[in-house]
């Protein structure tokens, strides 16, 4: 019996093998595109003017939340790239008020497609958790009353220096013709008496049985929404017991 042997030379396998390995990089693009919001640098929260992450760019870092933007930019916003390590909140309104979308840290979001906010979007905040979005007391500075044009604390904030009323001799605020609050945060260190008339008079009548209530008040270091039986408030009065209010 004759045996054949078959011999391979080594190095022409080695030649064979490298051939087939260049091949396969020969197949690939010498310049990949980008991925979407690639370029949103680190602790950054990426605003872009189209989809996707392109257009224009703005970026604010983990420590730049704006009430409102400027003419150029109010509006404009279509997607966002969220590369901190906080919440991002984008709302409709100024003020964080209005409709509102959260981003998780690391995570993008597209607004093109949704009707409430293609071309919507005028103020965002970075907050430590998902909850923070839904509030804006934070905004009000110490030993002050804030009102707000939204519940709990969103919508345009008035601060209102305390000052002693010539007439009443109270130390308090009357508002005049602006718009009445449904949020208020009392940071100072007195009680604050709310009530319906510019004069600090005035009493509300509950609809259900038409009975009278006096000041809404609320104590110092609270914060609350205005509930609807009291809606309409003119002014306030800050005192050192609620037996004080008118």
């Amino acid at each position: 019996m004759t045996i054949t042997r078959t011999h391979i030379r080594r190095g022409s396998l080695i030649t064979a093998l490298l051939a087939l390995f260049c091949s396969a990089f020969l197949v690939l693009p010498a310049n990949a595109d980008p991925l979407p919001f690639d370029d949103c640098p680190a602790n950054t929260l990426c605003l872009y003017s189209g989809t996707a992450g392109t257009g224009e760019r703005r970026d604010f870092t983990d420590a730049q939340s704006l009430e409102s933007y400027d003419a150029s930019w109010d509006g404009k916003t279509l997607s966002a790239k969220n590369n901190t390590a906080l919440w991002s909140c984008v709302y409709v309104d100024a003020g964080y008020g209005g409709r509102l979308q959260t981003i998780k840290p690391g995570n993008d979001d597209e607004y093109a497609t949704d009707p409430f906010f293609n071309g919507t979007i005028s103020s965002h905040k970075l907050v430590p958790s998902r909850a923070h979005c839904f509030t804006g007391y934070e905004r009000c500075p110490d030993n002050r009353v804030c009102t707000f044009t939204q519940e709990r604390g969103r919508g345009a904030m008035t601060v209102h220096l305390p000052a002693t009323d010539p007439a009443t001799k109270n130390y308090g605020n009357s508002y005049g013709t602006e718009a009445a609050p449904k949020s208020v945060w009392n940071r100072t260190q007195k009680h604050v008496c709310f009530y319906p008339e510019p004069t600090y008079t005035g009493s509300w009548t509950d609809p259900a049985d038409q009975k009278k209530y006096g000041a809404f008040v609320v104590l110092r270091g609270d914060s609350t929404t205005v509930p609807a039986l009291y809606a309409g408030i003119r002014s306030h009065e800050l005192v050192n017991g609620t037996s004080e209010c008118q």
